[in-house]
Formats: C-alpha cells, sequence, structure tokens
C-alpha cells in the first residue's frame, strides 16, 4: 500500500469524504467543493522507510521516537531568543551526534499513524480542509514540532538506548542555553484540563470598571496571568496577597488597640499599659506569615464566597482537588476544610509558595519544588484558589 492510500485511509477513519486519483493526489469534498493534497515521493520514501525499519517503536504518551539506533523526542523552548527555525549539530568524540530542529518526516509520519493524531486533527486541521485553498500539500495536514535527535553511530543498538539518549540531549540542551540562549526542555506530558475551568470563561463585557486597582498588584497580577510556568504564576499570585501582610497586620492591632485606649474609663496605669503590651506583642504577626495571610484573606474576603467557589471548582473538575486529603510537598493531609476554609486556604497557599522558594533549608529536596518537572503540574492545580483570593484581593484594595 502506497502513502497516499494511507492517508487517504487514515483520513476517511476521521470522517473525511475522500478518495485517491490513482497517482499521489487525495480529492477532498464533493458536490463541487474539493481540495486536493498531494502527497510528494519524499514523503513516500520516508513512510517506506518507518515500516521496513529493522527496529522502530513511537511512544504516543511521551512523543518518542526510537528508530533503529536513533531516538527522536519533542522539545518545548522556554523563550523567544531563538529562531524557531533554527537548528543545531552537536557531536562527540566519537561521532554520535545530538540535532535539534525541525522533526524529521519520520516522526511526523510516525504522529500521524498515532490515535493522537485524532486530536490534533480536530483541532487544527478538520477546518483546514473547508477553506477556498482548493490545493494542499500533506506536509500542511502533518503535526511538525521542534525534536530533539540522538543518533549512534554503528548498526549495533546500544543498551539502554533511552536513558543514554536522554542524558546526553540534555547535556546538549544546556550548552545550547549557555552558549545559544535558545533554552529548551524535552516535551513532558501533563494532565489536558479544559481552561475554561482552571482560569474562567472568557466574559465579554464592554463596560469600562470605574474603581481604580493598585498598579503595583495589578502588575503582579498580568504577570501570572502571562506566565507560561505554572510555578511563576504561582508566586506572581502569591506577590498580591503578600503585598498587603503589613497593612493588614497592622489594622488588626490598631483596632485591638482602639478597643482598649477608646475605653471611658481608661488611665495610664501599669495595669492598663501592661495590657496595651501585650495586645501589641500577641497580634504583631510579623514573623509568622502563615497567620498574615490567613489576617489579609480574612479582610478582604468571606468564608462564604470562599467556600462557594470551592464547591463549584470541585464540580467543573469532576474530583475533589482541595477537599480531599492529600500528600503535598512532603506534608500529609493537607486537605481545605469547608468549616475552616479561610485558614486553611492560608496554610495550603503557604505550603506552595515554600515548596517553590525553598530548595534546601528544613525541606528535603525530593519534597520541594523543581522547575521543570512533574511538580510543576502540582503546582498548577492551585493556581484557580490562588488567582481567586488574589482577585478578590485586588477588588477590596481598589479604591
Amino acid at each position: 500500500m502506497t502513502f497516499t492510500e494511507v492517508v487517504k485511509n487514515r483520513l476517511v477513519e476521521l470522517g473525511v469524504k475522500c478518495d485517491c486519483d490513482g497517482g499521489n493526489v487525495i480529492i477532498v469534498g464533493e458536490d463541487g467543493f474539493v481540495i486536493t493534497i498531494t502527497v510528494s515521493d519524499e514523503w513516500e520514501a520516508s513512510y517506506k522507510s518507518y515500516v521496513t525499519a529493522r527496529s522502530v517503536n513511537y511512544e504516543s504518551d511521551s512523543r518518542l521516537l526510537v528508530l533503529n539506533n536513533s531516538v527522536e523526542m519533542q522539545v518545548a523552548r522556554l523563550t523567544n531568543v531563538g529562531s524557531y527555525n533554527e537548528s543545531y549539530t552537536l557531536k562527540d568524540k566519537g561521532q554520535n551526534a545530538v540535532v535539534v530542529g525541525d522533526c524529521s518526516s519520520i516522526f511526523a509520519v510516525a504522529f500521524f499513524m498515532s490515535k493522537e493524531y485524532d486530536k490534533f486533527f480536530d483541532i487544527r486541521v478538520r477546518r483546514r480542509l473547508t477553506t477556498r485553498i482548493k490545493r494542499r500539500t500533506v506536509r500542511q495536514i502533518f503535526f511538525m514540532p521542534q525534536t530533539v535527535t540522538y543518533s549512534a553511530r554503528g548498526r549495533k543498538v546500544q543498551p539502554d538506548l533511552n536513558a543514554v539518549a536522554l542524558r546526553i540531549i540534555e547535556r546538549a540542551l544546556f550548552k545550547l542555553a549557555v552558549e545559544q540562549n535558545d533554552c529548551m526542555v524535552v516535551w513532558k506530558p501533563k494532565k489536558k484540563r479544559n481552561r475554561s475551568v482552571f482560569w474562567g470563561d472568557v466574559v465579554d463585557d464592554d463596560c469600562l470598571s470605574e474603581a481604580d486597582y493598585d498598579e503595583t498588584v495589578v502588575n503582579y497580577y498580568k504577570l501570572a496571568k502571562a506566565s507560561p510556568f505554572p510555578s511563576q504564576s504561582f508566586l506572581a499570585f502569591y506577590h498580591v496577597l503578600e503585598y498587603q501582610f503589613l497593612k493588614v497586620s497592622e489594622l488588626v492591632v490598631h483596632d485591638r488597640l482602639a478597643s482598649i485606649l477608646n475605653e471611658t474609663k481608661f488611665r495610664a496605669t501599669r495595669n492598663n499599659l501592661d495590657k496595651v503590651i501585650s495586645a501589641i506583642r500577641g497580634h504583631d504577626s510579623r514573623n509568622d506569615e502563615t497567620e498574615m495571610l490567613r489576617n489579609v484573606l480574612a479582610r478582604y474576603i468571606s468564608e462564604e464566597d470562599l467556600v462557594e467557589f470551592l464547591t463549584d471548582f470541585e464540580e467543573k473538575c469532576g474530583e475533589k482537588i482541595y477537599t480531599k486529603s492529600r500528600v503535598l510537598f512532603g506534608q500529609k493531609d493537607t486537605v481545605i476544610n469547608k468549616s475552616h476554609a479561610l485558614a486553611n486556604t492560608a496554610k495550603v497557599l503557604k505550603q506552595v509558595r515554600n515548596a517553590i522558594v525553598h530548595s534546601t533549608d528544613r525541606y528535603k529536596r525530593e519534597d520541594c519544588h523543581i522547575p521543570l518537572t512533574d511538580s510543576e503540574s502540582i503546582i498548577e492545580e492551585y493556581l484557580p484558589i490562588v488567582r481567586f483570593v488574589a482577585e478578590k484581593v485586588i477588588f477590596g484594595t481598589a479604591s
């Protein structure tokens, strides 16, 4: 079977009406609206190499292709410094090579044949087949990401090829970050969630707000929304809360002192002065950040609103993300009890913040957040609640 026929059958599988012209062209559509997709000889050769390779394996979940003695995997750029068309080739003394650039045609073929292509087709390709552009190449319906490939010399396949390849690839990517200012990481799958659940639906409202918001906390908020890294987003949201720590703590002390000093019977006796000193010492929370955070939440957020948010959010997610006991960065039974929602939320948010900012201290290394690892996904789960409380604080401090 030719690759043209394979592509045609795959499209039919995905609900597209199409047929081959007997050559290398696929005709898509009917009733006067027709799009042609041309499959070049190079793609036919790549498909033949894929199906006749002496050793080939494509892992759909990790997007990793092992072809004979080479390993190819998708990479993700962390910055826009490098060009998306930039390619690099690095070799060691044994002429084993690491190549970074556009994915190989065999990688694209492997992805096309996988179940993962079904989602890509629905999101990116299906609408392309309904436009007025009537001529397409097969490349335009493929997923062609940037990849990194490790190729070992010789025909003999190395033992533990995947582990060896990953170690050398990480070494190569670090060299490119240092010398080319082009920062990339090996792509890793993460739990798919509906963006509208985690960030909220986009609201079409053309009414201009009449409130003036504090510029500093708004800047932190924008940074949190724009950052591609959950850990950095969390810290920026947390800074919105932290910005109010001293102000709110001082207000708590002011209120307590006012209740003592404004009594009609107050006299500056030793006993009364001791009460004033005790009030200051007992409510100076500057050395207890969790208490300072709880005071901020209590000042600007009602417990009823917070509980309502927790209930609605967990219903949309279909799981108890916040109100079910779990181990979070080495600490057990981390749960937001709805009967003590404000206090528990302060404790949990502080716990996540500590895991992000502490790399040693009293925490074990495995209990801390390591950037660009799976712990980013854990932190991402706490973005909705820290965003919710940050917004409430911004609204509450507006004038």
